[in-house]
């Protein structure tokens, strides 16, 4: 399984508890009173993120699925299960090493596309970060039409059902939400080829483009036809977003080809043309959109953060030797993303299936960061939807509501409210100023033991029986706030 699942199983904390007894903590300071601001008129926004989808979760079904146009999908994967579902399923997840584990089978998906809407009323827009096609998507069809494994890197024969999945997830979403705007970002396990690879001009980003287009209501004939190229060459687009946003800019990043363990499909790990060619992009359009007195909303899949529990687990030795591990191969994206905090007003990430915060930045001069946690359980976290409420005029997220369901298959299921942001943590507004007081206070709970605190990682871990405390605490909060390597081991060590 690859390393974002293995980063977010509430095991490799355990491990860290009893790594980091060495470990010298320094702790920022917080103020121990949230202040409160005036409320702003808002419109509910659905965010989602990792709908994994399996299309494999029945296995007997996936030879129909190939030969299916799209429209006749629905009513394959709602047809009884086959006799020998169970046992042909755990047959695929034990070929491709995930026995104890699943993604998104159909009726989670659908339970969870039709739970926002219910819960989220007359949503303006809906925001997707990324990860729409199940893990190990290759292996999973070679097991699923009992075919040979692949003895190599080409995954070229699944390419076209991997395109066709990702083309069916979002007909799925857009069909649900037919009223309004539908922004997707790709996430890293969206590609033909292995996850954490992409081409730049690569089939499946042509095979998918229009389809992303089609969900962009609202916007320019203009607009659409540069969107269309720009995801076409590397699955980034930048559209205005409709009202009642007022004058925002939404630019969004395909991030597998900036990520740190990244790859082109022939496994050339020195390809650089994507990354270079957004960062260049995403420079333009900040300036465009500075120059223009707009507003940005970013929104991708891999946060531009350190990768907290793969870090601490060195314990002492991070301190000593450094080494943090981050998610992005370089810092040029938080970089810019900071450069550019008087205009960048929030932030949407994924990627590590849990419910977490960042800031880029400082309460003066930051970018607020929501990592949303994701629909498919794969990593032992219950399946999650967020509604957030967003003010247009001001084109800031004020608060947000997690619902959780109550098993991961999405049958006989029950949605329920998790939390609310602001009822929580008490701070009226998802800002650079409120979150630094909120990671402020976090930091000066040296133990972990307070309130917020306890309430944070309850809901970061979503399900998980796994608590931080002390030490293991104290580091994680760094990350919070630190998305670097080099600040977040400084922050640690106390240095």
């Amino acid at each position: 399984m690859e390393s974002e699942r293995s980063a977010c199983v509430g095991l490799v904390w355990v491990v860290a508890l009893l790594m980091m007894a060495g470990v010298s903590v320094g702790l920022g300071a917080g103020r121990a009173v949230a202040q409160t601001a005036p409320r702003a008129a808002t419109v509910p926004a659905v965010l989602l993120s990792d709908l994994h989808f399996d299309p494999f979760h029945d296995p007997a079904k996936t030879a129909q699925l190939l030969k299916a146009p799209l429209e006749k999908w629905d009513a394959i994967l709602k047809s009884a299960a086959s006799l020998d579902q169970a046992r042909e399923f755990s047959a695929v997840q034990e070929a491709c090493k995930a026995k104890l584990l699943m993604d998104s089978p159909y009726a989670l998906l659908n339970g969870a596309l039709h739970e926002a809407k219910a819960v989220a009323g007359k949503a303006a827009f809906v925001e997707v970060s990324g990860d729409l096609l199940v893990h190990d998507f290759d292996c999973r069809y070679r097991a699923a039409l009992r075919l040979e494994k692949a003895t190599g890197d080409d995954e070229s024969i699944s390419a076209a059902f991997a395109a066709k999945t990702t083309l069916f997830v979002m007909k799925e979403v857009e069909a649900v939400f037919s009223d309004v705007p539908v922004y997707f970002a790709l996430g890293n396990n969206d590609s033909r080829c292995n996850h954490n690879r992409l081409d730049v001009h690569d089939a499946y980003l042509k095979s998918t483009g229009q389809t992303v287009v089609e969900g962009l209501r609202g916007i320019s004939a203009s607009e659409r036809k540069q969107a269309l190229e720009t995801y076409d060459s590397a699955g980034y687009y930048a559209v205005t977003m409709a009202a009642p946003m007022v004058r925002t800019r939404l630019l969004v990043i395909d991030d597998i080809y900036m990520m740190s363990k990244f790859a082109d499909c022939e496994a050339d790990p020195s390809d650089k043309a994507g990354a270079a060619e957004q960062m260049a992009w995403l420079t333009r359009e900040l300036d465009g959109a500075r120059q223009r007195g707009e507003r940005v909303w970013v929104l991708g899949h891999v946060p531009p953060t350190v990768n907290p529990a793969s870090s601490l687990v060195k314990g002492h030795e991070l301190c000593v030797n450094g080494g943090a591990e981050e998610y992005l191969a370089t810092n040029d994206l938080s970089n810019v993303l900071e450069g550019n905090a008087d205009i960048v007003k929030l932030a949407l990430f994924g990627h590590t299936h849990l419910d977490e915060l960042h800031l880029l930045g400082s309460k003066d001069a930051g970018v607020p960061v929501k990592v949303v946690p994701s629909v498919s359980p794969v990593s032992g976290n219950r399946p999650s939807v967020t509604v957030g409420k967003v003010a247009p005029a001001a084109a800031e997220l004020i608060d947000y509501t997690v619902y959780v369901a109550s098993n991961e298959t999405g049958v006989g299921t029950t949605w329920m409210k998790e939390y609310g942001f602001d009822e929580t943590y008490h701070e009226a507004g998802f800002t650079a100023t409120t979150l630094a007081d909120l990671i402020g206070r976090l930091h000066a709970d040296h133990d972990g033991i307070g309130a917020e605190s306890q309430a944070y990682q309850k809901y970061y871990y979503n399900g998980l029986p796994v608590t931080m405390s002390g030490p293991l605490w104290a580091g994680y909060v760094c990350s919070l706030d630190h998305p670097t390597a080099e600040g977040f081991v400084a922050c640690v060590c106390g240095k």
